[in-house]
């Protein structure tokens, strides 16, 4: 299942890939000083933050972190609106649809009306 457009091109569309198993976002870090590297994370980046305050707390000196958010993109073939038209309908099936089918639904309302007043008579 993809989400909005990020970007449209003439023939493809990139977007959100938010299929079955695409977490919302994957978190890790990195430290600047020694290049150690968090865990990776799904759609939680709380258990990173703890693991950039361990490492700080174990190298007091390792204080700045280069933390990342991944998220998964999908390029999908762009569906034109010319594409897969709906059929066009026969002249006179259209032409009966527009003129009676309104009236069809007017008269339908009167006849439930006058049903309710025949009843409150008796």
């Amino acid at each position: 299942m993809t989400g909005e457009p990020i970007i449209k091109g003439a023939d493809w569309v990139l977007t959100d890939d938010h299929g079955p198993g695409a977490p919302s976002g994957i978190y890790g870090v990195e430290c600047m000083a020694c290049e150690a590297r968090s865990p990776l994370f799904d759609d939680d980046a709380k258990p990173v933050a703890v693991w950039t305050v361990q490492h700080t707390a174990q190298h007091p000196d390792h204080d700045l972190f280069l933390a990342r958010a991944e998220k998964h993109w999908r390029v999908v073939r762009r569906r034109h609106e010319d594409e897969n038209p709906d059929p066009p309908q026969k002249p006179v099936l259209a032409f009966l649809d527009r003129a009676f089918g309104p009236a069809f639904v007017g008269l339908m309302c009167l006849g439930t009306a006058l049903t309710g007043y025949f009843i409150s008579l008796n």
